[in-house]
C-alpha cells in the first residue's frame, strides 16, 4: 500500500468512527510533512530508521506549515510541541495499519515521542485585570468598548482573530454565545456570562452605527471599520500604560488566563479542550496542565483527604503566575 493511500485509509476510518471534521483536517495537516519527506512509498518498506531522520528533519527545519491554504508558510524552526504533533499523527497512521493488519511490522513503535519543555503559561495576572477594568469603568465610547473587548478576552477565552472578525450578526445576548471565526476559516461557538454581556450590552447602545458590521470597531473621525487583532493589541497596550501595569498584558494572555483559571477550579480538560477550540485533549493538557508549586500546593489542599477529613484549614495558598 502506497503512503498516500494509507493516509486515506486513516482519514476514512476517523470519519467513520464519528471524529469532528477538525480532527481529520489536523491529520490532513500533520501528516503532509512525512508526505512529503519519504514520499508516496510503500508503507511496507518504511524503516525505523526512515521515522528517525524524519523527527530529525523536523528538528531542523526552518519552514513552519500552516493550517489555511490562503496563508503562506512561515520560516522560523518548529516549536517542540509542533514537532511532538507530527510525530504523534505519524505513530497514529502506523499504529492504525498494524491494527487493520495492512502492515506485518509498525516501524513506528520504536520511535518515542519528543516531550517538549515544560513552561508555564505566561497569563495575565489577576491584580493586572483588575486595573485593567478599573481605568476602563467609564462612559465614554472608548472606555465602554474598551471594557467589552477585555471583559470578552477574559470570558470567552477566544482567540484575537475571532474577537476581531466578530459581527453583530455573531452574537446573541440573550444566550450568552457568539460565533468566532478563528485560524483562518474554523468558526466556532464561545460562552460568555452575565457581566461581559452587560458591557456589550452598554457598548452596542453607544456604538457608532456607520462603523460596519463590526462588533468593536475603530473610534477615531477617519475611520469606518472594524478593530484589526493588531488595533486590539495596541488598545491593550495604551491601557496598560494607562494603569501602570508592567505584568503581562496581550490579547493571548487572557487565552491562557482563562484556561488556567478554569483548570484551577476544578474544571476538567475535555470541556476546556472544546471551550478553547482545540484539536484534541492532549494540545490542552500540554499547554496549559502545567502549574506552579504554589498552585499545586493551593490544589493539594482543595482536594485531599485528609485535609478535609480531619479539618487542616482551607488556606488556599498561593495562586502562583495565574
Amino acid at each position: 500500500m502506497k503512503l498516500a493511500d494509507a493516509i486515506g485509509a486513516l482519514l476514512l476510518a476517523t470519519q467513520a468512527d464519528g471524529r469532528s471534521p477538525r480532527t481529520v483536517s489536523d491529520y490532513v495537516r500533520k501528516l503532509r510533512p512525512l508526505t512529503e519527506f519519504l514520499g508516496n512509498v510503500e508503507v511496507e518498506t518504511v524503516t525505523p530508521d526512515d521515522l528517525r531522520r524524519y523527527v530529525v528533519s523536523l528538528q531542523n527545519q526552518t519552514t513552519r506549515w500552516v493550517e489555511h491554504p490562503k496563508l503562506e508558510a512561515q520560516t522560523g524552526p518548529l516549536s517542540d510541541f509542533s514537532i511532538a504533533g507530527y510525530v504523534r499523527a505519524a505513530k497514529r497512521l502506523f499504529n492504525f495499519l498494524e491494527d487493520e493488519r495492512l502492515i506485518d511490522y509498525n516501524p513506528a513503535r520504536r520511535i518515542r515521542n519528543p516531550q517538549p519543555k515544560v513552561k508555564i503559561p505566561k497569563a495575565i495576572e489577576i491584580k493586572d485585570f483588575l486595573e485593567l477594568l478599573r481605568v476602563t469603568a467609564g462612559s465614554g465610547l472608548a472606555d465602554l468598548r474598551d471594557r467589552a473587548v477585555i471583559l470578552m478576552l477574559a470570558d470567552t477565552g477566544c482567540r484575537v482573530s475571532g474577537l476581531a472578525g466578530l459581527c453583530l450578526s455573531d452574537l446573541d445576548l440573550n444566550s450568552g454565545v457568539a460565533m468566532v471565526t478563528e485560524k483562518g476559516d474554523q468558526t466556532r461557538a464561545v460562552m460568555f456570562t452575565e457581566p461581559t454581556a452587560a458591557a456589550l450590552q452598554a457598548w452596542l447602545a453607544v456604538r457608532p452605527g456607520d462603523r460596519g458590521s463590526s462588533v468593536f470597531v475603530s473610534l477615531g473621525p477617519k475611520c469606518r471599520g472594524g478593530m484589526s487583532a493588531g488595533a486590539i493589541g495596541e488598545m491593550l497596550k495604551r491601557r496598560a500604560e494607562q494603569a501602570g501595569i508592567s505584568g503581562r498584558v496581550n490579547p493571548h494572555s487572557f487565552r491562557h488566563a482563562f484556561a488556567r483559571h478554569y483548570l484551577l477550579s476544578g474544571g476538567d480538560l475535555a470541556t476546556l479542550s472544546d471551550l478553547m477550540g482545540h484539536s484534541g485533549v492532549e494540545v490542552t493538557r500540554a499547554f496549559y496542565a502545567i502549574f506552579t508549586l504554589g498552585e499545586l500546593q493551593a490544589q493539594h489542599r482543595k482536594h485531599s483527604m485528609v485535609n478535609r477529613l480531619l479539618g487542616g484549614g482551607n488556606d488556599s495558598g498561593n495562586n502562583g503566575d495565574s
